[in-house]
């Protein structure tokens, strides 16, 4: 047997562990297969990482108290030794040599082959004030928790909700369908306080227009949600937002999803940067001029995408099946070409109720419409994927 492929690894969220799945092609029971694996891979896999992976579209519900930092945050270090994967922990601060040469605490780490799925950074200097007066669930369970602690000592008071979209790359680089699912939540749990009267829910968006209409907004004017569509402040400044004419706009409370774009690594490295700011990829998932090099997940553009193509976890898992299928390929020596289908599938969870958005490029239902589209037994449906997902991670 000849040396082995030196595979490597960066970043520990979905898109890495969608990576390794598709790559590995595991059986049921991968225990056996780490076993076999040691004896005749023909690969040397190294993750660099963290070693936290957080389910992040469960973080909503901790505004419903149903989710906790427990039930969304795993050690995956654990799920990487039963798959025989060397894991690294630390941050890379630079991709050198073409793709060749990964720099991770002052050391240089080889491959024959690299995949980047770090997740994504946001642009929280779009709209001055961003960090120090708003809250975002894209930050983790952390901050989320740090938000129902100033929820949950309010009484009375104004709370915007928001998201804006980073359109530059053509497609949907931004977090709108949790924060339409965080205002439906927070509206719930405010009523189970019985402090819902007491309370404005406002929702905001620069990049929805004024006069949207739809089975989403349908659902926020029902339960009394005023709706600022096209609004964009100017700044966020202690106790609300300055409007772009200097008015202030009182807000006690901000949840705030910003744009998203490529990370500080992105941009300094020798990786090619899309005018969004995210690693500039063809349509194989290959990063674009760098030899072996491939990237998937939010931190990654589309390639010639339709305009309703969002960041989520099931693109995450579409483009690194495609991703690792042309990543065997290539060391093979065989051109790639195997390509990932375009789909939005999100429920949205109201707590007493739920709707299926989906749309796809093949105009294919979401599991062959077994489920219904709108009802609150999709709740339920969330909630079997979530723990089947983690399952899988903690146990197999």
């Amino acid at each position: 047997m000849g040396m082995k492929k030196k595979i490597i690894i960066v970043g520990n969220g979905f898109a890495s562990l969608f990576f390794i799945q598709y790559f590995l092609a595991l059986p049921f029971f991968p225990f056996f297969a780490g076993f076999f694996r040691r004896l005749y891979s023909r690969h040397d896999i190294t993750l660099i990482g963290n070693g936290n992976f957080t389910y992040f579209p469960a973080i909503p519900e901790f505004i419903t108290r149903k989710k906790g930092k427990r039930d969304v945050c795993i050690d995956i270090r654990p799920f990487l030794r039963r798959r025989n994967i060397r894991f690294v922990e630390g941050v890379v601060t630079d991709i050198r040599d073409g793709g060749r040469t990964v720099i991770v605490n002052g050391e240089a780490y080889k491959n024959d082959a690299l995949f980047i799925g770090i997740g994504p950074a946001f642009l929280e200097d779009d709209i001055p004030g961003t960090k120090e007066h708003t809250l975002s669930p894209c930050n983790g369970p952390d901050e989320m928790e740090t938000f129902m602690n100033r929820l949950e000592s309010m009484n009375k008071g104004v709370i915007y909700l928001g998201f804006k979209i980073n359109r530059q790359d053509g497609f949907v680089a931004g977090r709108g369908g949790q924060m339409y699912e965080c205002a439906c939540l927070l509206d719930f749990a405010l009523k189970e306080r019985r402090v819902r009267d007491n309370f404005e829910i406002h929702f905001f968006s620069p990049n929805i227009d004024p006069g949207e209409t739809g089975a989403i907004t349908d659902r926020m004017r029902e339960r009394g949600i005023i709706l600022d569509y096209g609004y964009e402040p100017a700044e966020f400044v202690a106790g609300g937002m300055l409007d772009k004419d200097g008015a202030f706009r009182q807000a006690d409370l901000v949840l705030y999803s910003p744009g998203i774009t490529g990370s500080r690594l992105v941009r300094e490295s020798c990786l090619p940067v899309s005018p969004g700011g995210q690693i500039d990829v063809d349509k194989y998932g290959q990063v674009k001029g760098l030899g072996n090099v491939f990237a998937a997940g939010d931190c990654a553009n589309h390639e010639n995408p339709p305009p309703w193509v969002p960041h989520q976890a099931h693109m995450a898992q579409f483009r690194s099946q495609a991703t690792a299928k042309n990543m065997q390929s290539v060391l093979n020596g065989i051109s790639p070409v195997r390509t990932y289908r375009y789909e939005l599938s999100c429920i949205l969870n109201m707590e007493n109720d739920a709707m299926w958005l989906h749309m796809a490029s093949d105009n294919k239902p979401p599991f062959w419409n077994l489920f219904p589209r709108h009802s609150k037994k999709l709740i339920g449906v969330k909630n079997m994927f979530e723990k089947l997902y983690l399952f899988y991670l903690r146990y197999l």
